[in-house]
Order: structure tokens, then C-alpha cells, then sequence
């Protein structure tokens, strides 16, 4: 299942059920509250006609006028019903065969005191469904039997049962007002939610199509640099968790085109490095065979030489292969870099007075022995090729200095050599793989543009740093700065 049908079942289902609650919720509660209101209704009617009841019943004397005139007892019941002044007293009266004396006593009392005219119109029709009976229980008006009535009250007249009233709730009886009023309720609610839940299909398919866009675009863009489109870019379309996935998905991409074009770099290069002592070595073998040249001691030595700096570039890039590939071992101890560094320039004095370079390396005879955590033979190829660099590219009767600063928990170390200089743009490059000034130091001198690239690897991986400086001697000063165990 796609991630879009997933966003959208998630959205649409939970909005659903949360709808569902929603509409079961209201409905129940307010069923509950309009039937709780309904019963309030129907007892205060209750109440009203009992009390008016108890009125003519002490006027009378009995309950033979609401048995003679139905008008009567609807008027009593149904507050519709209600006559208004005298004109419907004397029409109830007409309408009642009453005696003389029940006349009179009714004319003296004043009708008027039943308070009929301030009963409220009976939208529920609650009369309809009231009875009433003497003491005895006998029907007056209403249903003929009093159990027939699931409400029953008893009707008091100075504390002594004059009358009973029954009552068949409304909510028992079908198709009352109430239960009308709450069916029509319940298809209004039914259609809302539908409208609701129609609203949260199109919600949904918006939210999913909106959520699941950006993740498209991952989608596409991780596919492009399977293929090795390593130029493909997102649109960052949101400042979120998907926004930052997109800008690292970006900077892998940039990586990876960065890599690639290395790469290329790297063959184009190490097949160039190789190709030049491998033309020189056929060429010269070719004329040898082809009796051009003699193979004699001196043409020998310039052969061994060709093969020496064919090894020389084989074994640099083993070396920084395993680097690469974190197999480049290292067996830290304690070891005084003071001690290293001094046995490595005494290895290359032949070297110095080779190239007839004078060494300033005071600083080293009058220094304190400086303990750091590395491994020795790492160290002593770090010096090797620093020392290297420098007798291959400092004119003859050049100078070098060897500086050493001491700092807290930190040994600085400044080799420093004379003319030719590197531009400043070009002294960070030279840690690049086969990268060489053209002009001053170039492939002539038989480097391979990989040492300073296995000195910088060799001094991170003990913690240090490594940086190259203009030299006051008007060469190049390499800076380097190790981590100490004690000074």
C-alpha cells in the first residue's frame, strides 16, 4: 500500500470515528436533556390541573360538572381551551347542568380563580393524555381503567384523597410531538454528518496528497542518484522533519557529485603518474633492444631509477588506500615525538648535504622531552615526508628551520624552508591527492602529489591539526600542532 493511501485511511478513519462519538454524543445527550425537559413540562401541567382541580372540587363539592361538560374538562386540561372573561365563564357554565345551589355557589365563588387563563399553550398536548377518577377510582374522564395510566397521582383536599389523575408520559405513546421533534432532530443530525463526513473524504485526500508531495520528491530524488544523476536537486517545500531530510538529501547528492568528479580526478591522475615512468622505462628499453642505446652502468641506473619512482607511487597510493579504508593500522603507546623527529633528521642528513641544504634545528637539541599518545612509525613517515617534501622542492643552498612551540596540553611543531614560495590559493589545495604547483613544484622533482595528502591523515588520526603558511625564509612553512601527555 502506498504512502498516500495510508495518509488518507489514517485522516479519513479518524475522522470518522471522531464524527461517529460526535453524532452519538450529541444525539444521546440531547434525547436526554429534551426528554428530562418534556417530563418537567408534563409534571408542571400536572401540578397546574391538580391544583385547579382541587379549586372546583372545593367550590362544588364533587366532580359531576367535568363528567357533564367535556368542554369543562378541556378547558381545565388544555390551556388552548381557556376561555377569556366573563363571556367563557358563562358559556362553561351554559354548557354545565348544574343545580341551583351549584350555580350559585359557582357565580359567588368567581370561575375566574381557577386560573385558567394563565395555563401556557399545550404544544405537547399533555390534556390528551390526562384521566381523572373519584376517591374510589372510579373513571370521571379519561381511560377506564386507572392502571391503564403508568402515572398516578392522588388528589388532596385538606389532607384527605378527593381524586386521583393519571398520566401516560409522552414518551410512551407513538407518534407524540416528542417523539416527532426528536425523529426530525436525529435525520437533521444524520445529514450533517454525512455532510461532515463527505467534507472529511475531500480533507483527507488534500492533507494526503499535501503531506506525501514533498516525500515524492525524496522518492525521485534518491532514485535520480541510484541511476548516478548525482546533479539532481529538491525544492525544499516545508520547514519540517521532510524539510531537513530534503537539504540532507541535497547535501548527499552534492557529496556524491563532488566524489564522482574525485574520482574521475583520482583515475585520470594516478594513470597519469603511472604513465610517465612506464613511457620512460619502454622507451629506453626499446632503444636498447633496437641498438639505439647501450645498456650501459649509467643508462641501468636511470632504468632502476624509473622503476624506484614507479614503487614510490604504488606504495603511496597503498598507503592512502588503506586510509581510505580505515585499514591504515595504528599502535598507540607513549612515545617522545622530541626523540622521533630528531632520528628522522639525523636519517636524512645524507639528503641535506645532497641538496646542500642547511638545517636549523637548535630548537630540537634544547627541548624537553614531550610524551604523546601515537604510534611511532606513523610519526617518523610524518617527519619522512615532511623532511622529503622539502629536500625535493627548496632550490640547492636553501635553508630550513625546525621551530617548536609549547602550549598547555599541546606541542606546536613549524617546519619552515626557503624559495620557491606557494600563492596562498594554492597552499590549502596541496593536501589534495597528486595536486603540485606547476611552476615551482612539479613532477620534474619525482613527488607524486600524495605526501602531504598521507601527512594530514597520519596527524588527524593522532587528534592533531595540520595547516600550511607562507615562510619567512620565502618558502612554504607546514604547522602542525599535536596533543601532549606531559611537557
Amino acid at each position: 500500500m502506498k504512502l498516500i493511501h495510508k495518509f488518507f485511511l489514517a485522516f479519513f478513519i479518524t475522522n470518522i470515528i471522531l464524527v461517529g462519538l460526535m453524532f452519538v454524543f450529541i444525539y444521546s445527550n440531547f434525547a436526554a436533556e429534551f426528554n428530562h425537559f418534556v417530563e418537567q413540562e408534563e409534571q408542571k401541567q400536572v401540578v397546574e390541573v391538580k391544583q385547579q382541580l382541587v379549586q372546583l372540587y372545593a367550590e362544588v363539592g364533587s366532580w359531576e360538572p367535568i363528567s357533564h361538560s367535556s368542554q369543562l374538562w378541556r378547558s381545565i386540561v388544555d390551556p388552548k381551551m381557556n376561555p377569556s372573561g366573563p363571556k367563557g365563564i358563562q358559556q362553561n357554565k351554559s354548557d354545565i347542568n348544574l343545580s341551583a345551589n351549584d350555580e350559585k355557589s359557582i357565580s359567588e365563588q368567581q370561575a375566574p380563580s381557577l386560573l385558567w387563563s394563565n395555563l401556557p399553550a399545550d404544544l405537547l398536548q399533555t390534556g390528551k393524555r390526562i384521566s381523572l377518577y373519584d376517591h374510589d377510582k372510579n373513571v370521571v374522564v379519561g381511560r377506564e381503567n386507572v392502571i391503564d395510566n403508568p402515572h398516578i397521582e392522588p388528589i388532596l383536599f385538606n389532607n384527605n384523597v378527593i381524586g386521583w389523575i393519571g398520566l401516560v408520559p409522552t414518551s410512551l405513546v407513538e407518534n407524540s410531538s416528542a417523539n416527532v421533534f426528536l425523529a426530525a432532530q436525529f435525520h437533521n443530525y444524520f445529514i450533517i454528518t454525512l455532510c461532515v463526513i463527505l467534507l472529511a473524504f475531500m480533507m483527507a485526500i488534500v492533507l494526503s496528497r499535501h503531506l506525501t508531495k514533498p516525500i515524492k520528491q525524496l522518492v525521485f530524488a534518491t532514485n535520480e542518484l541510484n541511476k548516478g544523476h548525482y546533479d539532481s536537486r529538491i525544492s525544499s517545500l516545508t520547514q519540517d522533519e521532510l524539510g531537513t531530510l530534503s537539504h540532507n538529501v541535497n547535501a548527499l547528492a552534492c557529496t556524491l557529485e563532488q566524489n564522482q568528479q574525485m574520482r574521475f580526478q583520482w583515475v585520470s591522475d594516478t594513470s597519469h603518474e603511472l604513465r610517465t615512468p612506464l613511457t620512460v622505462l619502454r622507451s629506453h628499453l626499446l632503444a636498447v633492444q633496437d641498438g639505439v642505446f647501450v645498456a650501459d652502468p649509467k643508462r641501468i641506473t636511470l632504468l632502476i631509477n624509473q622503476v624506484d619512482n614507479l614503487n614510490h607511487i604504488v606504495d603511496d597510493l597503498a598507503q592512502l588506500a588503506n586510509s581510505d579504508s580505515a585499514n591504515m593500522k595504528y599502535q598507540y603507546d607513549e612515545v617522545d615525538v622530541i626523540q622521533v623527529l630528531q632520528q628522522t633528521i639525523e636519517n636524512y642528513t645524507a639528503r641535506f648535504q645532497e641538496h646542500k641544504l642547511r638545517v636549523n634545528s637548535d630548537a630540537l637539541k634544547n627541548a624537553q622531552p614531550c610524551t604523546v599518545n601515537g604510534d611511532k612509525d606513523r610519526l617518523q613517515q610524518l617527519f619522512a615526508n615532511l623532511l622529503e617534501n622539502t629536500c625535493r622542492y627548496t632550490h640547492e643552498g636553501g635553508q630550513v628551520n625546525i621551530k617548536i612551540n609549547k602550549m598547555n596540553d599541546k606541542l606546536e611543531l613549524i617546519l619552515e624552508d626557503s624559495a620557491p614560495g606557494v600563492l596562498p590559493q594554492d597552499q590549502a589545495k596541496l593536501f589534495e591527492r597528486f595536486y603540485r604547483v606547476e611552476k615551482s613544484r612539479n613532477r620534474d622533482y619525482g613527488g607524486s602529489g600524495l605526501g602531504l595528502s598521507l601527512c594530514k591523515k597520519i596527524v588527524e588520526a593522532h587528534g592533531g591539526e595540520i595547516s600550511l603558511h607562507d615562510s619567512p625564509l620565502g618558502g612554504l612553512a607546514v604547522k602542525f600542532t599535536l596533543p601532549v601527555i606531559s611537557l
